[in-house]
């Protein structure tokens, strides 16, 4: 039976009405019966115009061709429930590298649901940070979805594990008949070189599935985004970036091609002269020298946009069999392959040793970067002499490329007997990566080609020497899964506002992961680099049930019950009840409770060997006395001014191992979910949501932060274990002593490693408010204006606090956790041109992650000679625009321009890579044969 409250339409108006007229989308409504279908968060088939009980927002097709989408996270970016998370750009030092994830509620990847016309889609073969799973949306065909549906509200009782957050449904279209062929590029128009991408594809179909009883189609998508080094951007980086975040941008480095001799004599030198007095001595045939020190640009190597090249296919069949049954299938392939490109290593001789976890045999290597003995072939000195090298024989061979190769086949049937409508399935999907990496220097070789004279400094020198010196190094990963599942539903009787309806089911699903690493990785003789092994495999089965129930004409409960038993973990029973109460024809009230769980995946709970660097962490022991060398030796002579960063990074940007263990008694994470808003529909053409929610989340699998050890290293005996103060720690407060007179010394040596496990062990909470307005008007002659606003306020959001046990302070508004989203958009559109804008605000935000960030806080910046107006991240006001036409047969035409009023981004310390932003074009034409 159809509502009268009509809301669900009007939603859906905004996202396919910017192509459809008003008249003839009202002659359609008139002219068939009510469709129903299967919305997101529901088993069950209900009119495709009504409001359910959980909040469902819904971008479609003309939506998002208005934003101008290459790729899926182009559209996702936009929705103002979303977090910062892993992207392909900004993951190249993830074990995870060349993959985009999504997270809503800030609760993580892991607790946000990807799914593909409504069925899971594999997980990457690798996990970020060697534990947390995730679908990888840069694997996902974007040309061919039809609407992607988001529903904010935890749906564990629906899906199962992972719904916590919310699900992200990815529908693309059902048929295609004909043939479609489009294109696009993009790029900057601050610099040509900058955010430059483009794509084609070919959608090719036959057959109607009405009159044909058949309909098949195919489409093939590529997609490339052209890479870009540091130096191409360099008149365009913000003049804070410089000055406060890395002084260097820019300067050509000291490590050099063929070097410099930077070194001290020694004290009992022949020339007394000379004696103990350091020097900096370019080496003979330099082509590039300033300040009496040969250079090398490495910044012209540094990758700060990274290339991706992806070709996805998604593939579909359906085919009447009579007796109202009807066989799908569903092929989904992808190729993707990200390269970050980096500068060629360097010779550095430090007289501290480099550190890493040998997890065979469980104890720290050391490697020594030596010094060119006497008699060496390039030593001209009669002592041991330190050279500052960069082995740019062949700059091409050093960089990452990760390429992953996903895939999704199923088969299916559907139709209806005895009363029931039913729908089954069964597939096999997975996932493969090969992350391939070389600039590493495998130890013995690389001492052995030194030391030997074997490799020639400044000279030529064969391939497969360059090869054992610096030889391939793999991270690979693979998750697969195979699949049945079950579904039928069927009204029971007549209540008194409707149908009683009931679905049930169930699945049975085998899942796997692994994860490995080359052999010289696994064995240790890579400088620097710790290993992961993951093995694994588990049973998932399940069986739910849902009943909506119409009590009356204005009141609906819906009621879902899972039961879930993952692997080796108790069973997971989880309930969900939802009310939708209509007060007037034109206000409606709703609300859920639900339960919701994460099952611990296989890289938590297998046979897990995880032994990996931390970079850029705060050694709150240390950073205070780096700070001070740095301060002084910056002010000193060309090779101070470059040691003074190192000495700043020995304290304040540190490195170490870090070993973490699986544990296979791990249970999954629970949680509890509450949703309470009200839809309100003054007029046919004015539609407004606003939802309360609140999430908590308790059993979460972690592991204790690095600040947290650290800060509590002292009431943790073991947990943090330390070196003894090194040579170069010395040197430098030597050096600060002979330009300032003071006697700065460390009070304690480097970090060598922490030890960790994974653990049930936090807890989270996070509440908030999701408003959305829809407005249509029309204008008669001049056409009509179609409008939406989406907003996100985020009133608290807080994580466990291993430390005091309690939960920390409200982070909604700490780094990159904005407190609240907007974003307005509006289209014209008359006849065959359309003219649409989009603003997008996001707030200002602090510069911590918490309490325990003491770097970033008002006394931390000041240390650091952080201006006050540097120490947070300030508002953004981003706007952009898009037309389009399609007044040419078959043809459609757009345009968009992106940040038209060229705002640049906001300030920020934090960003390892400089924020580049300007106007940027993108232009697409598309042709239906």
């Amino acid at each position: 039976m159809k509502k009268p409250f009509v809301l669900k339409q009007s939603v859906i108006a905004v996202a396919l009405t910017i192509g459809v007229s008003h008249v003839a989308l009202a002659q359609q409504q008139a002219a068939q019966p009510i469709q129903k279908v299967v919305v997101t968060g529901s088993n069950i088939k209900r009119a495709v115009d009504e409001e359910t009980s959980s909040p469902v927002q819904v971008i479609g097709r003309m939506e998002i061709a208005a934003i101008g989408a290459s790729t899926v996270k182009d559209v996702l970016d936009t929705l103002t429930s979303k977090a910062t998370d892993l992207t392909d750009l900004g993951g190249g030092n993830s074990f995870a590298s060349g993959a985009t994830g999504i997270s809503l509620r800030n609760l993580g990847k892991g607790s946000t649901l990807t799914l593909l016309n409504g069925r899971r889609v594999a997980n990457y073969g690798l996990a970020d940070g060697g534990q947390e799973t995730f679908v990888n949306i840069d694997a996902m065909p974007s040309e061919i979805i039809d609407r992607i549906e988001i529903l904010l509200d935890g749906a564990s009782a629906v899906y199962g594990s992972d719904a916590v957050a919310g699900v992200v449904n990815i529908i693309t279209r059902k048929d295609f008949s004909g043939v479609m062929v489009a294109g696009s590029m993009r790029q900057s128009l601050l610099k040509s070189a900058i955010n430059k991408d483009k794509t084609a594809s070919l959608t090719a179909g036959s057959g109607d599935l009405e009159k044909d009883g058949y309909n098949v189609f195919g489409h093939f998508e590529a997609y490339h985004r052209l890479p870009y080094d540091d130096r191409t951007i360099m008149p365009a980086i913000p003049g804070y970036y410089k000055e406060y975040v890395n002084p260097n941008f820019g300067v050509k480095s000291t490590y050099a091609y063929p070097g410099n001799f930077v070194d001290r004599y020694p004290a009992n030198y022949s020339d007394p002269a000379l004696a103990g007095k350091s020097f900096n001595t370019p080496v003979a045939g330099c082509t590039d020298v300033e300040d009496g020190t040969c250079r090398f640009d490495q910044w012209a190597r540094y990758g700060a946009h990274a290339e991706a090249k992806r070709y996805n296919f998604f593939g579909s069949g359906r085919l009447k069999l009579g007796g109202n049954r009807t066989a799908f299938s569903e092929v989904t392939l992808g190729q993707t392959t990200t390269t970050y490109y980096s500068p060629p290593p360097t010779m550095s001789y430090t007289g501290s040793p480099s550190t890493w976890f040998n997890s065979k045999e469980g104890k720290l290597n050391s490697f020594l970067e030596p010094k060119l003995p006497v008699g060496h072939p390039n030593n001209p000195y009669s002592f041991p002499v330190a050279l500052r090298y960069r082995y740019a024989d062949d700059v091409t061979m050093f960089k990452s490329e990760a390429q992953a190769k996903q895939y999704r086949v199923m088969v299916g049937l559907e139709g209806s007997d005895y009363g029931w409508d039913w729908n089954t399935a069964v597939g096999a999907m997975g996932s493969k990566v090969e992350n391939n990496m070389r600039g590493s220097k495998h130890a013995a070789s690389y001492l052995a080609a030194i030391t030997s004279g074997e490799y020639k400094f400044g000279g030529v020198n064969s391939p497969e020497l360059l090869n054992k010196m610096f030889p391939n190094l793999l991270f690979g990963g693979e998750s697969k899964q195979a699949f049945i599942d079950f579904k039928a539903t069927r009204e029971l009787m007549q209540l008194g506002g409707g149908p009683l309806a009931l679905a049930i089911g169930g699945d049975f699903r085998t899942d796997s992961f692994d994860a490995y690493v080359s052999d010289n990785i696994a064995n240790a003789e890579i400088v620097g680099y710790g290993s992961i092994n993951v093995t694994g495999s588990r049973h998932i089965s399940a069986a739910f049930a849902e009943l909506n129930a119409p009590i009356t004409k204005a009141l609906e409960v819906n009621a879902a019950m899972r039961v879930d038993k993952v692997g080796d973990t108790d069973i997971s029973v989880v309930p969900k009840l939802g009310m939708r109460f209509q007060v007037s024809k034109s206000v409606l009230l709703r609300g859920t409770v639900a339960n919701g769980f994460r099952a611990p995946n296989v890289a938590e709970t297998g046979k897990v060997d995880l032994s990996a660097f931390q970079n850029s962490q705060v050694d709150p022991k240390r950073c205070a006395t780096a700070t001070q060398l740095y301060n002084i030796l910056k002010e000193g002579n060309t090779i101070d001014k470059a040691d003074a960063l190192t000495a700043r990074d020995r304290g304040c940007s540190v490195s170490f191992a870090a070993q973490i263990k699986g544990n296979p008694e791990l249970e999954p994470e629970k949680s509890r979910s509450y949703n309470v808003g009200i839809v309100l529909q003054p007029l046919d053409s004015l539609s407004m949501t606003v939802d309360y929610y609140r999430i908590e989340r308790r059993n979460e699998i972690g592991t204790k932060t690095v600040s947290q050890i650290l800060a509590d290293e002292d009431r943790l005996p073991g947990s943090v274990q330390r070196r003894a103060v090194t040579e170069e720690d010395k040197r430098f407060s030597t050096r600060a002593q002979e330009l300032s007179g003071k006697n700065i010394q460390y009070p304690i040596g480097p970090v060598g490693s922490i030890s960790n496990r994974y653990e049930n062990m936090n807890r989270s909470k996070v509440s908030g408010i999701d408003v959305e307005i829809n407005h249509r008007w029309n204008l008669g002659s001049a056409g009509r204006l179609v409008s939406n606003l989406k907003g996100n306020y985020q009133l608290d959001y807080r994580k466990w606090d291993t430390v005091t046990d309690t939960f920390t302070e409200d982070l909604s508004a700490n780094y990159e956790k904005y407190q609240y989203q907007v974003r307005a958009s509006s289209a014209w559109i008359n006849g065959p041109f359309k003219v649409g804008a989009a603003v997008t605000f996001r707030p200002e935000t602090t510069l911590v992650d918490d309490q325990y960030d003491v770097n970033y806080n008002a006394s931390g910046c000041e240390d650091q000679g952080i201006p006050t107006e540097l120490c947070r991240v300030k508002k953004d006001v981003v706007t952009d625009l898009n037309m389009s036409y399609t007044g040419i047969k078959n043809t459609t035409i757009a345009l968009n321009l992106y940040n038209i009023f060229d705002r640049e981004a906001p300030p920020n310390v934090r960003a390892s890579n400089p924020a580049v932003r300007g106007r940027s074009a993108r232009v697409s034409l598309q042709y239906t044969f």
